[in-house]
This record gives C-alpha cells, structure tokens and sequence, in this order.
C-alpha cells in the first residue's frame, strides 16, 4: 500500500510540473506580443513567486521519483528511472540557464529595458521548451509506469 502511494504520489507531483510548465510555456508565448516593458514587468513578477515555490516542490518530485524507482520493478522501475532523470535534465537547465537569466531580467529596469530583451526572451523560451518537453515526457513515463505497477504483482523470487 505505501508503495503505492508513493507511486501515485510521483506521478501526481510530475504532472503538476509538466502542467505548470506547460502553462507557464503558453503564458509567456503569448506574452511575445507584449511590449519591452510590460513584458519585463510580467516576467519579473512570475519569477518573483516562482524562486520562491519551485525549487522545493521541484526537488521533492525528483526525490519521489527516485524513491518511486526504487521501490518498483521491472518495466516500471525503468519507466520511473527514465521519468526522474528527465525532470532532472530539466532542473539543471533550469538552474544552469534560466535561473541566472531570471536574475538578469529581475536587474532590469522595467521602464527602459536593454536594447537586446527580445533575444534574451527569445533564449529564455527556447530553453523553456525543453524543460516542458522534458517534464511532460517525465509525466507519461511516470503515468505509464504507475499503470505497470497495477498490473499483477511479480512474485518476490523473480522480481529481480
């Protein structure tokens, strides 16, 4: 029963990351039509709430999803392997290239943005592609391996 809690619980917190970034992903593609400045205001205002609620909740959906590989078997535990390292891939593009553009664009004066702010938006979605691309693959690995786990139990002695 706890395991598959757990089971259920990663694939829970991942489709949560996958439909963030998925809605923040048509947000701010929408937001292309935006001028220089509201875009810099609305950009900095999402970061603002996002530095402070992601990096938890981000790093506990890894940690439940290695906990969720290996406490599974076979084929799910693949599938489960598979889906953290995903949502790994996509916290290290997010620390190693979108944080600090963040930082960047937090600097930035809302009222006369750098001549360049279109680029580095342009940059930021690129990025921001792959980790929702990332992080939805995570979600249907995640959801497909719970679904393996449903199925009828592998008796101890062959588990492995």
């Amino acid at each position: 029963m706890l395991k598959q809690t757990i089971y259920i619980l990663a694939v829970i917190m991942t489709g949560l990351i996958a439909g963030l970034m998925w809605g923040t992903g048509m947000d701010q593609y929408t937001h292309r039509l935006l001028d220089a400045s509201a875009w810099v205001t609305e950009h900095q205002v999402m970061d603002a709430l996002f530095r402070r609620v992601m990096p938890p909740f981000w790093n506990a959906s890894v940690l439940v999803l290695i906990v969720a590989t290996t406490q599974s078997y076979r084929g799910a535990r693949w599938l489960f392997g598979v889906a953290a390292a995903l949502l790994a891939l996509s916290l290290v593009v997010t620390v190693t290239v979108e944080v600090p553009m963040n930082r960047m664009i937090a600097l930035w004066d809302a009222a006369a943005p750098p001549a360049n702010w279109a680029a580095v938006r342009d940059k930021w979605l690129w990025f921001h592609l792959l980790r929702c691309i990332s992080g939805i693959a995570a979600f249907i690995l995640s959801t497909a391996a719970l679904l393996q786990t449903a199925k009828r139990p592998i008796p101890k002695e062959i588990a492995y």
